[in-house]
C-alpha cells in the first residue's frame, strides 16, 4: 500500500481529537487539515488525487453557525480609530475591451479554464461520505458507522429526533416541474443534492437543480424559497443565475418538494485548483491568481450588500471559474442584512468570530471576513479550522507572509476579530486588495503600474530636492540631513471628503500661506459670522487645521484638535496620519513610525503610508546626515518612487522603491566616491 493508499478516502485522519476521515482530494472531511502522508505522496505522484464534480457545485460541509474556537492574539500595535466610509470605487474590469478578459483591474491575465462537458461531471455512484453527515441542526453526527456495519444513509437524529436523508429524491430521467429532465447527481453540499438536467422547454439546455436537505424539515425549505427569493433579485456577471422555481412530488412519499433551477456553471472551482496545486509540484495558488480571483469576487459581494443582500458562506468551494469568467454559486445561505431571525449557515474555518462565538448575525463585515480568510487558505497551508480557527499564523512562520508585508496587513485587516476594523466596504478592501496586486506584479517584474490614489494627493514636493548632487570641485555627493520639516511638508496629503459640507471651503484656502491658513480656519471654527452652516464642526475643517498647525511647529495645538475628534467618535485612519506628521515635526520618529505603521496597517495597498514609514525611520536615526543623503530621483507624482542613497563610506548602500516596497542593500566599494 503505497503512501497516498493509506491516507486515501476513508482512511481515519491523523490529526489530535479528530473523528475525520481522509477524503479524495486527500484532506479531512470534518477539520479540512490535509494528510501528511498524502503531501508526501502527492509530490512523488504523477497524477493529481480526484477532485470534485464540476458544474455548479455546492459547499459541502457549511453548517449552521455555533463552531467555536480561538487563534493566537495579535501584539500590540498604535490603533486607528475606526475608519469609515470614503466611497471609493472598486475594481471592476474596464469595458470595451477586446479578446480575453483582463481581470484584477486590468491587470492580469490569466489562462482560461476550460469549460467541462456538463454529462462527464455526473457522479456514477453518488454517496454522502459518513464525516460529512449531520442532522438538519449541523451539530449531531448521524449515520455513522457502528460495530462493522455502515451508517443509515436515512433516519432519525439520536439526539433531537429530527429526520435526516443523504439518498438523492431524483434519478436520471425523472421530468421535474413538466420541463426538467434529471440526468444525475453532481454533487452533495450543505443543504443536499444538486442534480444536472435538460430543459425541454430551451432546447435542452442544461441547468442545475438544487433541492432541499430533507423535505420534512420547515428551516430547510424557508431556506430554499428564500434562496429562490434573493437569487432572482440577484443580477450581476459574477453571481450564478436563477431561471425558475418548480415543485415536484417526491417518487416515495409524494411529498411536495422545492427545487431551484439555476444556471449551469461548467469549469473547476477555486478548491479543485487550490487542491490540484498541493497535488503537485506548484504549491498553492500563486499570489497575483488569488488577489485577481478576490478582486473579482469583491464586485459580485459589492453588489449583493448594495441590494441589502449578505451571502454568508464565501469559500474555495463556492466560486466557479469558467473561462475567462468568475461566477459565486451555491447561494442557499444568501439572506437580507436586515434579517435577524432566520437560520445562519456558514462554515467554520472562514465564518467570522463574532457570529461563532458571540451569537451576531452576519454583515457586510462578515462577509469580507471570509474573503480575508479564502485569500489565506487558497495561498498557504495552516491549520484554519484548528488552531487558527480565528486567527493567522505568525507572519515570520510563514515564508509568503514574510516576504510580502503588504498582503499579511491586507489579511491581518480583512479578518481581525473586531468587526469594526475590517474594511468598511467590499469597494474599500477591493482598492487597497488591488493597491497590493499592483505591489506583487511590481515587486515580480521590476515594472511599474502607476495609479492615481483616491485617498492621498501626490507627494507634495520632492523631499531632499534641495540638496546638491555634488560639490563644485566634481567630489561626488555629499551628506546632507533632510530637516523633519521637509519630509513633513512633502509626503502626499490625505484628500478631502467631497462629501463633507467645508470640502468647498477648503478649496479657496490654497492661495494661503500656513499661518494665514491658520488664521483662517481657527476663525471658522470659532463660528466666524458668515460661516455656512456645517463648515465650523466639520470633521475636514479640523484636520486641515491640524496640518497647518503641525506646519507652523504650533504641536501641541495641533494634537489637542485631534485629540477632540477622537473624543467625540469622529476619528478615522487620517487623525492618526496626521499625529504621526506631528511626532515626526517633533523629532520623535519611534512614534511617527508607529503611526504610520497604523495607517499602513489599515490601508495597505496605499504607497504613502510605505513611504511615511520609511522616512520616519531615516529621519529617526541618531546621525541623520549620515544615514539620509539626498533624493537622487525626484519623486514621481503619479507612482510616488523615490529613492533613497545614503552617502557613507563602509555601509551599505540603501535603495527604497516605494513602488515595489523592497529594500535592497548591497556593499558599497569603500574606494567609491
Amino acid at each position: 500500500m503505497n503512501l497516498y493508499e493509506a491516507a486515501g478516502p476513508g482512511a481515519a485522519c491523523q490529526q489530535p481529537d479528530c473523528a475525520g476521515t481522509i477524503e479524495a482530494d486527500g484532506y479531512c472531511g470534518r477539520c479540512g487539515v490535509r494528510s501528511d502522508a498524502a503531501t508526501a505522496a502527492a509530490a512523488s505522484a504523477a497524477e493529481p488525487g480526484a477532485t470534485a464534480a464540476a458544474g455548479a457545485t455546492a459547499a459541502a460541509g457549511s453548517t449552521a453557525a455555533g463552531s467555536a474556537g480561538t487563534g493566537p492574539g495579535r501584539a500590540g500595535r498604535v490603533s486607528v480609530p475606526v475608519p469609515r466610509s470614503r466611497g471609493t470605487t472598486g475594481s471592476r474590469p474596464s469595458a470595451g475591451s477586446t479578446g480575453r478578459r483582463r481581470l484584477g483591474a486590468g491587470l492580469v491575465d490569466l489562462p482560461p479554464v476550460p469549460v467541462r462537458d456538463p454529462a462527464t461531471a455526473v457522479l456514477e455512484s453518488p454517496q454522502v461520505g459518513e464525516s460529512k453527515r449531520f442532522c438538519s441542526s449541523g451539530r449531531h453526527p448521524v449515520g455513522r458507522s457502528r460495530d462493522g456495519r455502515p451508517g443509515r444513509t436515512e433516519g432519525f437524529c439520536p439526539v433531537d429526533g429530527t429526520q435526516y436523508s443523504f439518498t438523492p429524491k431524483l434519478e436520471r430521467g425523472e421530468m421535474v416541474g413538466g420541463q426538467y429532465e434529471v440526468v444525475g447527481c453532481l454533487a452533495y453540499g450543505g443543504q443536499g443534492w444538486i442534480y444536472l438536467a435538460r430543459d425541454h422547454h430551451l432546447d435542452k439546455e442544461w441547468v442545475v437543480l438544487k433541492g432541499l436537505l430533507d423535505t420534512g424539515d420547515a428551516a430547510a425549505q424557508a431556506a430554499a424559497i428564500a434562496e429562490r427569493r434573493f437569487l432572482v433579485e440577484a443580477k450581476h456577471p459574477a453571481i450564478v443565475g436563477v431561471y425558475n422555481f418548480v415543485q415536484h412530488a417526491d417518487r416515495r412519499t409524494q411529498t411536495m418538494a422545492g427545487y431551484i433551477v439555476m444556471e449551469y456553471v461548467g469549469g473547476q472551482s477555486l478548491k479543485q485548483m487550490v487542491v490540484e496545486r498541493r497535488q503537485g509540484p506548484g504549491g498553492s495558488l500563486p499570489l497575483e491568481q488569488a488577489l485577481t480571483y478576490a478582486a473579482e469576487v469583491l464586485t459580485a459581494l459589492g453588489y449583493l450588500h448594495s441590494k441589502g443582500l449578505l451571502y454568508c458562506d464565501f469559500k474555495p468551494d463556492n466560486t466557479m471559474l469558467a473561462e475567462d469568467h468568475l461566477k459565486l454559486i451555491d447561494m442557499g445561505a444568501v439572506r437580507r442584512i436586515d434579517d435577524v431571525t432566520s437560520d445562519i449557515y456558514g462554515t467554520p474555518g472562514y465564518q467570522a468570530p463574532e457570529i461563532t462565538l458571540d451569537g451576531a448575525v452576519p454583515s457586510p463585515s462578515s462577509d469580507l471576513y471570509t474573503v480575508g480568510r479564502t485569500l489565506a487558505v487558497a495561498t498557504f497551508e495552516f491549520g484554519f479550522t484548528r488552531e487558527y480557527l480565528h486567527g493567522l499564523p505568525p507572519q515570520e512562520t510563514v515564508p509568503l507572509l514574510a516576504e510580502q508585508d503588504s498582503y499579511y496587513r491586507l489579511l491581518r485587516r480583512a479578518t481581525d476579530r473586531d468587526p469594526l476594523r475590517r474594511f468598511t466596504t467590499a469597494a474599500d478592501m477591493a482598492e487597497q486588495l488591488t493597491g497590493v496586486l499592483r505591489e506583487v506584479l511590481s515587486a515580480a517584474d521590476n515594472k511599474q503600474r502607476p495609479s492615481l490614489s483616491t485617498l492621498f494627493s501626490p507627494e507634495l514636493q520632492a523631499i531632499g530636492a534641495a540638496a546638491e548632487a555634488g560639490d563644485p570641485g566634481g567630489a561626488g555627493p555629499r551628506p546632507v540631513t533632510v530637516p523633519a520639516a521637509e519630509i513633513v511638508a512633502g509626503l502626499p496629503a490625505p484628500l478631502v471628503d467631497s462629501d463633507d459640507p467645508a470640502a468647498g471651503y477648503l478649496a479657496t484656502l490654497s492661495g494661503l500661506d500656513a499661518p494665514g491658513r491658520v488664521a483662517d480656519l481657527t476663525a471658522v471654527t470659532a463660528g466666524r459670522p458668515g460661516t455656512p452652516p456645517g463648515v465650523a464642526d466639520s470633521v475636514e475643517v479640523r484636520l486641515a487645521l491640524a496640518r497647518a498647525r503641525i506646519t507652523i511647529g504650533d504641536l501641541g495645538a495641533a494634537d489637542a484638535g485631534l485629540a477632540g475628534l477622537v473624543d467625540t467618535g469622529r476619528a478615522d485612519w487620517r487623525v492618526t496620519w496626521y499625529r504621526g506628521l506631528s511626532q515626526l515635526a517633533g523629532r520623535r520618529a519611534d512614534h511617527a513610525r508607529a503611526e504610520f505603521e497604523a495607517v499602513y496597517d489599515t490601508l495597505p495597498g496605499e504607497l504613502a503610508p510605505r513611504l511615511a514609514v520609511a522616512l520616519a525611520h531615516e529621519s529617526g536615526h541618531e546621525d541623520t546626515a549620515r544615514l539620509l543623503a539626498r533624493v537622487v530621483d525626484v519623486v514621481d507624482p503619479v507612482t510616488g518612487t523615490v529613492r533613497l542613497t545614503p552617502n557613507v563610506r563602509n555601509v551599505d548602500e540603501m535603495t527604497l522603491d516605494v513602488e515595489t516596497t523592497r529594500i535592497v542593500r548591497r556593499k558599497k566599494d569603500e574606494k567609491e566616491k
